[in-house]
């Protein structure tokens, strides 16, 4: 099998890194008793804290009774940064709505700190990935979405990007109209730099500031969860998180509204121009599923881009871009040793960034972040050259900082409206060299602060000591990444971030939603999720979706108006 690691034929790289990724998750995440890994005493991990304690329930849920009618002003698909926000601004304006969300919902007291909750946390449960395997694709799945599971980091779109999109989409004052719903969002997230670093996070700040190069602090929409906030990525058990489930869907409930759990939203049926009934599915028991139908005076799809384009085809909507110009922000990560302890799983995930690698050409490169590293994503990640070779790596991992390199895609994927599932992507030339560029970045902040060994994620790892970067050294690696490129599966990819599908713009022939976020012909029918992002955001997209939200529904509070054509 190790011979198929790096194959030259990629169905063979596909097939190890599938069953690589899967079984060393499994080893490492979970036991069979339910208690402590026996891995995680070598590692000196200390599995789930057991400090949390319950809260009460935020949400009041409706669970659809049979041959029920809902009828709501407004319907929304989705919970997550988009949908969330967008239903509770329709909500505070006097509008009823129904929020239908086809994952699960979680209290504070149900989240177990232990990585198999990733599961029931993420679409497809956490093995979403692209067509030949080569991004694993990180996608909320929850009441809440994305924002129940994300990291907390909450950037504002960047000026020159926003600047970029206006030219882009056509829409010249975006930018400008984008800001007031950034403040908003940011103020009802209560958004501020960490109260402290953790070690991870301080390889940033210390690298940079011994290299006299950029780094600052990350805002982020959670606050006082001490070094809890590390198991954030399966869900905050602390209650500390400003998700949309905390800040902004109980508004839906106040205002006589319904959020409707474990709800898949099948289509939407129209009357000519008009969207009239959202066709849905609840789980109401292990193996029980109840049809069910949403009559609304207005329909927003906010499933994410990796949904939302289904359900609009399956709606009737044909449009050329539909489905198209799917950015992914693909990432490159490095395993960086150190003398001392980090313990990459404790404190605030992501609090410091670094822009010294980004803008390398124009407004696209690559921002320098860091990921909390629990055993289970930390062993699929890993190369495995043999069991000794993957055992020592993981029970050095409390010495370990996995800092990685966000790369701003230029050239989009896609996804098949026929099956949602199929997500065609590949990282191009260009973004290539982006991404190998943040990645020697990523080298160079972990040396700088102090690192004994830098190890990246390739099928066979380069693993490089500090006394052998030199100027020299640094850029023969260069040359040797570039040789060995990004060719799918000769290293571990990720994607939190997916954008696009579904573009706003100016022109009906080059977008598939008008400036208020209404699909093109269609009166009522609108999309406020990251879908509508003419470009990648370049910032990790959370506050960029909810302020497009927010936007959206402040163009539609009075009322939806007459039909767009282009």
């Amino acid at each position: 099998m190790r011979s198929f690691a790096d194959a030259p034929i990629s169905q063979m790289r596909a097939g190890f890194a599938a069953l690589k990724r899967l079984a060393l998750f499994l080893a490492y995440a979970e036991s069979e008793s339910g208690q402590s890994n026996p891995t995680w005493s070598r590692m000196a991990y200390p599995g789930p804290r057991g400090d949390a304690h319950a809260i009460g329930p935020l949400l009041p849920l409706a669970i659809v009774r049979a041959d029920e009618q809902v009828r709501a002003d407004v319907a929304v698909i989705g919970s997550g940064a988009g949908g969330g926000v967008i239903a509770s601004a329709l909500a505070r304006a006097g509008k009823r709505v129904v929020v239908l969300e086809a994952g699960d919902a979680f209290e504070p007291g149900d989240f177990t700190q232990r990585e198999i909750m990733t599961s029931q946390l993420y679409l497809d449960a956490g093995l979403t990935a692209t067509d030949d395997l080569g991004i694993s694709i990180l996608a909320g799945a929850t009441v809440g979405g994305g924002t129940a599971v994300n990291w907390c980091t909450s950037l504002a779109l960047p000026e020159r990007i926003a600047r970029e999109w206006e030219e882009q989409s056509g829409i010249a004052t975006l930018g400008d109209e984008l800001a007031p719903h950034f403040d908003a969002v940011r103020a009802r997230l209560g958004v501020a730099p960490a109260t402290h670093h953790n070690p991870n996070n301080r390889v940033i700040l210390e690298g940079a500031r011994v290299l006299g190069v950029h780094a600052d602090e990350s805002p982020r929409n959670a606050a006082d969860c001490g070094d809890g906030c590390g198991y954030c990525g399966f869900g905050c058990a602390y209650g500390k998180k400003h998700s949309t489930a905390h800040a902004f869907l109980p508004d839906v409930a106040r205002n006589d509204g319904a959020i409707f759990p474990n709800a898949r939203a099948m289509r939407v049926e129209t009357n000519g121009r008009r969207a009239t009934v959202v066709l849905a599915q609840q789980r109401v028991g292990d193996d029980t599923f109840r049809l069910f139908r949403v009559e609304a005076d207005a329909v927003v799809v906010a499933a994410g881009s990796l949904r939302t384009p289904g359900i609009l085809a399956r709606s009737g909507v044909a449009h050329p871009l539909l489905g198209r110009r799917l950015f992914l922000h693909p990432v490159a990560a490095c395993v960086a040793e150190f003398e001392r302890r980090i313990e990459p799983w404790i404190g605030p995930m992501q609090s410091a960034f670094s822009d010294a690698y980004n803008y390398r050409t124009g407004n696209y490169g690559a921002k320098i972040e860091v990921a909390p590293a629990h055993p289970g994503l930390a062993a699929s990640a890993f190369a495995w050259r043999s069991r000794a070779q993957h055992a020592e790596m993981m029970e050095r991992i409390a010495n370990v900082a996995t800092l990685f390199a966000l790369t701003r895609d230029r050239d989009p994927g896609s996804i098949d409206l026929d099956d949602e599932a199929y997500i065609r992507y590949r990282v191009s030339r260009y973004d290539g060299e982006n991404l190998l560029a943040g990645l020697v970045g990523t080298f160079d902040l972990a040396f700088a602060a102090g690192a004994k060994r830098v190890t990246t994620l390739h099928a066979k790892p380069l693993e490089v000591r500090r006394e052998l970067w030199t100027a020299r050294f640094r850029r023969d690696f260069c040359e040797r990444l570039r040789s060995i490129g990004v060719a799918p599966n000769r290293q571990t990819l990720f994607s939190a971030h997916q954008m696009g599908t579904a573009a706003m713009g100016a022109d009906a022939k080059r977008s598939v939603v008008d400036p208020s976020g209404r699909v093109w012909g269609y009166e009522n029918l609108l999309v406020a999720d990251a879908s509508v992002f003419p470009q990648s955001s370049g910032v990790n997209p959370m506050l960029t979706i909810m302020a497009m939200a927010s936007r959206i529904a402040s163009l539609h509070e009075g009322g939806i108006p007459r039909v767009t054509r282009g």
